[in-house]
């Protein structure tokens, strides 16, 4: 009667543990891929062992110190077993976890379920025990994100989770080609089961017909009945892969942009050192053409002030007239040939020699007493505010009054009447020069074409060479400034508005310039 007890408990356990030992197993596997840590691995172990390899009919008869003297010699060879047997996933994944095996079982044999008590007691504990292990593995791999697969040598599907479900149906038992991919035969080179087979971890991707892509992680694995498996988590990376073909698209669409860019600008770069030797040569040209006309323009108003003089005899008033006339005419051609003759004396950076440390006050005054005369024959008032104090500047003073002459002499010319304003203000880094005038403006087309050569406006009545202002933009861009026109002018709503700025020179304008000078002066 006892014996058959017995029996009945051992076929119960069995029938138990087939269920729960299966997943209970595969989970290990699981595991060693995903990387659980090995408290978890010991627990699973344990609980196999203790569900299903201690039910034996004669254990039931043991009590007390034999039972406990044979378990602990069942826990010694079971840790030998796992350290040094033939399957080699067993040593990898068991060897370090094997001396806690053994603890546990030696702890078990003094518990009480093995050393009295009856078998349903002990069917009871083994049962809870189980069932837990199994509820915890199932909800883990219910809980995945990733899908799980064991597939065997045969290319038959064991196991999936339920991840693995959802993205390809339920295909336990059917041949993983034929369930995921839809194919009549295995992948071919696509597929690593062979190696993972032979003992390697496998890292590829999986491209499906519908565009779906995974990354999918194969680990060798042995199942209860010792057939060789692949333990594969298949991760659904579609959309990061969309991304990077995206990013290889946008990237490859930037270096197309890149190269016909670099195309267009060697193309603009020869058209520019073909449009600057077209200048050269211009230059030169101007430079001897120039120079060629000046001798004997400066010999004929020689001799035209001779006459006007008197040196040859008495002239009548119309002969007067007349000759005055010319010699404007020969003031006007000496005027454009000079100014022909700065723009390649600029160009070659002559002008560097001329520069030296001076006062910016000192050139607008000189430039306002030369034309003082001028603004009363028009009468305009011709206005001047200068700072107290202005520090000194870098640069040619003979050039620099040029520019100033050349704008208050423009701001005259082209007002009929009221105010001409010429000031000097100090900014963080550099010195500012403005001339405002009360004339006739600027036209809004004519604005960026200003201070280009032999430029005249479509207002302008008055006549001259037009190079005066792109002379004076190459003056002030030599000494490291910048110039620019606005009309009307932003203060008045009227005119014009010219400014130039210049850097400015560490320490103090000389005293000697403006000590006398109580507040900023109007003058004429």
């Amino acid at each position: 009667m006892h014996k058959a007890t017995a029996q009945d408990s051992v076929v119960s356990l069995k029938r138990l543990n087939n269920g729960a030992a299966r997943v209970i197993h595969a989970f290990a596997g699981i595991g060693k891929v995903c990387g659980a840590d090995s408290v978890s691995r010991v627990e699973w172990h344990a609980a196999e062992l203790l569900g299903g390899h201690y039910g034996r009919s004669h254990l039931s008869i043991l009590r007390g110190r034999e039972l406990r003297f044979l378990l602990l010699l069942i826990g010694v060879c079971v840790w030998l077993w796992f350290a040094f047997g033939p399957n080699p996933v067993l040593r990898s994944g068991f060897f370090h976890e094997g001396f806690a095996v053994m603890l546990l079982i030696m702890v078990g044999s003094v518990a009480r379920p093995f050393t009295g008590g009856n078998e349903a007691e002990w069917i009871r504990y083994l049962e809870e025990l189980v069932r837990s292990e199994r509820d915890r593995v199932m909800a883990i791999l219910n809980s995945m994100e990733e899908g799980v697969v064991i597939i065997d040598l045969d290319r038959k599907i064991r196991f999936m989770n339920p991840s693995m479900v959802r993205e390809f149906g339920d295909g336990v038992g059917l041949h993983c080609y034929r369930h995921l991919r839809g194919l009549d035969e295995p992948c071919g080179e696509i597929c690593r089961l062979p190696n993972v087979i032979r003992g390697k971890n496998e890292r590829w991707e999986y491209i499906f017909p519908d565009g779906r892509t995974y990354d999918v992680i194969g680990s060798p694995f042995a199942d209860l009945d010792q057939v060789p498996c692949m333990l594969a988590t298949f991760r659904n990376i579609t959309q990061r892969k969309q991304a990077e073909i995206e990013l290889v698209k946008l990237n490859q669409l930037k270096s197309d942009l890149l190269s016909q860019k670099t195309r267009e600008l060697e193309e603009i770069s020869r058209e520019v050192a073909k449009l600057e030797e077209q200048e050269r040569r211009f230059v030169r040209f101007l430079r001897v053409v120039a120079h060629d006309l000046q001798s004997p323009l400066a010999a004929t108003q020689t001799c035209l002030w001779d006459i006007l003089d008197g040196y040859c005899g008495k002239i009548t008033d119309e002969q007067r007239d007349m000759l005055e006339r010319s010699s404007r005419r020969i003031d006007g051609l000496s005027t454009l040939i000079g100014d022909l003759l700065d723009i390649p004396r600029i160009e070659a950076g002559q002008i560097v020699h001329e520069m030296k440390e001076t006062s910016l006050s000192e050139v607008i005054e000189r430039s306002v007493d030369e034309l003082s005369n001028l603004a009363k024959e028009k009468g305009i008032t011709l206005k001047v505010e200068l700072p107290q104090s202005l520090p000194r500047i870098h640069g040619s003073s003979i050039r620099l009054q040029q520019v100033v002459r050349n704008l208050i002499s423009n701001a005259i010319k082209y007002s009929r009447e009221g105010t001409v304003l010429v000031r000097a203000t100090e900014d963080e880094g550099d010195l500012r020069v403005e001339v405002i005038d009360s004339g006739i403006g600027i036209l809004p087309e004519d604005l960026p074409l200003l201070f280009t050569d032999f430029f005249r406006g479509k207002n302008v009545e008055t006549r001259g060479t037009g190079l005066g202002l792109s002379i004076s933009k190459r003056i002030v861009e030599a000494h490291g400034g910048r110039i620019w026109a606005e009309s009307p002018c932003p203060e008045t709503g009227k005119g014009s508005k010219f400014s130039f700025t210049l850097p400015k020179v560490a320490g103090p304008q000389d005293s000697s310039v403006n000590q006398n000078r109580p507040e900023p002066r109007l003058s004429k």
